[in-house]
């Protein structure tokens, strides 16, 4: 008897998103891989996001906590799963319908595997097909490596080996546990597929608060540096005093 296909616990983390939300669920039930729970982490939302997620029936698990911010909120996720592997799908953004099963033929593949991104392509709401035809040409528009949560599979150890993401970070919690997994050696691996579609509109929190965004993302580059730097063999001390004794 072939064994069981590990289960994926797939996270949804949402705050007041009740607009995009079915949008996000049904492309993780849509999922051709079909060993899955699915979590909808909530931050606290004071909108009809529970009613959505609810609308699901036992398919969708619905947990929830006083807003504490989106990497809380993952957290929140984390801890409510029971899967072998957790991945996470923003609530306004979108699965391909085949991405965690290419994902887990990789973890077939190579069993040293710990984590498995995809690359990634933004889409616009229609209210901003201006800012769309603005990037048409634009680097930015076409497939993007997505070293970003949603496109993340990665071995619940993962969790374990390295801790949960920063509770202090509101916009680089994804960045900074990325970098803290390389410092940590987690065998990581990029697929070329895009698996991951993600929405732009006019309330992603990166758009709405750039400049707080941007300072914090300043601020864990530089811890990042500083860790580095304290782990570099210092140069020995020397007795300017004695040396010049010596040479005499």
């Amino acid at each position: 008897m072939a064994a069981a296909a590990p289960l994926v616990s797939c996270i949804v983390p949402v705050f007041n998103g009740e607009r995009y939300l079915a949008e996000a669920l049904d492309s993780v039930l849509a999922q051709t891989y079909r060993g899955t729970e699915v979590i909808v982490a909530d931050d606290g939302s004071a909108d009809g996001t529970r009613g959505v997620a609810e609308r699901y029936g036992p398919a969708v698990r619905f947990v929830t906590e006083p807003t504490a911010g989106p990497a809380a909120t993952r957290n929140l996720g984390v801890r409510a799963a029971s899967g072998q592997f957790l991945a996470f799908l923003d609530a306004d953004d979108l699965w391909h319908e085949e991405k965690l099963e290419r994902q887990m033929a990789r973890f077939r593949e190579k069993p040293d595997l710990e984590a498995c991104v995809t690359h990634v392509r933004m889409f616009w709401a229609p209210q901003l097909k201006d800012e769309e035809n603005q990037y048409a040409a634009n680097p930015r528009s076409g497939p993007v490596p997505g070293y970003a949560t949603t496109t993340l599979l990665a071995r619940r150890e993962v969790f374990d080996k390295i801790g949960l993401f920063r509770t202090d970070l509101w916009f680089s919690d994804a960045t900074e546990r990325f970098m803290r997994a390389r410092e940590q050696g987690v065998v990581l691996e990029l697929l070329p597929d895009v698996l991951t579609f993600h929405r732009m509109h006019e309330a992603n929190l990166t758009r709405r608060r750039l400049d707080a965004s941007k300072a914090e993302f300043a601020r864990i580059v530089k811890e990042r540096l500083d860790r580095r730097r304290d782990l570099l063999p210092r140069p020995a001390s020397v007795n300017f005093s004695q040396a010049r004794g010596e040479a005499k």
